[in-house]
């Protein structure tokens, strides 16, 4: 690059060497200290009284602060103007700040608040699920007990209707003889050749009364209890077609099987018109214990409910009558002997069966007699 011409370079140096080092705000002329002037306590910068349009009595205060009291400042228009703007920013920060610490303490209140709530639910779940814990363990304990209890009556019979010994002085062992005898004789009445000696226990439940107790017989074997049952429906056709003969159920299989007797009720009342004209209705079918809820017509219920009452259906370890039709009522035994009259006649086993008892009575006259008075 080339040098510079004299006459510029001599302009650089004038300008440099008049630079303002004290410049006036409004003049950009040098303040001296001859010359009446301030500085503001804001920027820092000198301004001429005269520039700033500044009354010979201000000046004199702000020349001579220590006169009137001590520290006082001046301000330029410009920092005036400028500190305006400065205070309203400020004042609108100032605001959004005191704003968003409202909201701060607002969260902070909601986040107690939140977290008093869950302790609460901590409190209640804690709670709930010890009652759950507690419902589980007595449910598990429920079954064990229920299952504990089906097995100790696995081999166990329920006799009902069975006479007892007619005789007050009669001791307890007497009674006991007595009662597996009349099973003994009931067993093979329906061709289940079982003796005393295969009968476990045998006692009568619950308390004296003016009706035979039930019976309830234990056995020595499963295989045992299984043909009892399953030819006691021959029951019908022998001297002892008033007595019944059913499993030994738990409370909890009893309760079962009533809640489906209800269950079935409930719904054959709710029968809509497609069923009631198909004859359809509710029953519970199956072995005592197995009892289930079907949909059948109103003549297989019928028929189920009659051979359930051939079998002997009494509930549990209660007395009662027997079963009757399949609308759940009950039947006395002097009608159901009346009814199996004529089914005796047609058949030509009435003849036989008749003469069949009378030998069986002279057998067992002894045997029903009481025992001698001492």
């Amino acid at each position: 690059m080339g040098a510079l011409p004299s006459s510029q370079t001599q302009g650089l140096t004038q300008a440099k060497a008049t630079k303002a080092k004290y410049p006036c705000l409004r003049c950009k002329k040098n303040v001296t200290k001859n010359s009446k002037s301030v500085r503001c306590g804001t920027c820092q910068f000198w301004v001429h009284t005269e520039c700033e349009n500044i009354s010979a009595e201000l000046y004199s205060i702000l020349a001579h602060p220590e006169k009137f009291g001590g520290a006082i400042s001046w301000t330029c228009e410009s920092c005036l103007a400028s500190s305006a703007r400065i205070e309203q920013t400020v004042k609108a920060y100032t605001d959004k700040i005191r704003e968003i610490e409202a909201r701060v303490t607002g969260t902070e209140d909601g986040i107690r608040d939140l977290g008093k709530k869950m302790e609460k639910m901590d409190e209640k779940i804690s709670k709930k699920e010890e009652n759950v814990d507690k419902k589980i363990q007595k449910g598990e304990k429920g079954i064990l007990e229920e299952m504990r209890e089906r097995e100790v009556r696995r081999m166990n019979l329920m006799i009902y209707r069975v006479p007892e010994l007619d005789d007050d002085r009669a001791t307890g062992m007497e009674r006991i003889e007595f009662d597996k005898k009349q099973c003994s004789k009931i067993f093979h009445a329906i061709e289940v050749r079982l003796k005393e000696d295969d009968i476990k226990f045998c006692r009568r439940v619950g308390e004296r009364g003016e009706e035979s107790r039930p019976l309830l017989v234990g056995l020595y074997s499963e295989a045992d209890k299984d043909r009892v049952l399953r030819y006691a429906r021959k029951l019908e056709h022998t001297r002892y077609k008033e007595v019944a003969i059913c499993q030994d159920l738990t409370k909890k299989q009893r309760d079962e099987e009533l809640d489906l007797k209800r269950e079935a009720e409930k719904r054959n009342e709710d029968l809509n018109e497609e069923d009631k004209a198909k004859n359809l209705r509710w029953a519970v079918v199956g072995a005592r214990g197995e009892k289930r809820l079907i949909k059948t017509t109103a003549r297989d219920n019928s028929n189920r409910q009659d051979g359930h009452q051939r079998r002997g259906g009494a509930r549990g370890r209660g007395g009662g009558r027997t079963r009757g039709e399949a609308s759940g009522g009950w039947e006395e035994p002097r009608q159901r002997r009346e009814r199996s009259k004529p089914m005796e006649e047609s058949t030509g086993m009435g003849r036989d069966n008749r003469r069949r008892m009378r030998s069986e009575d002279s057998e067992d006259s002894e045997d029903r007699s009481p025992p001698r008075k001492r």
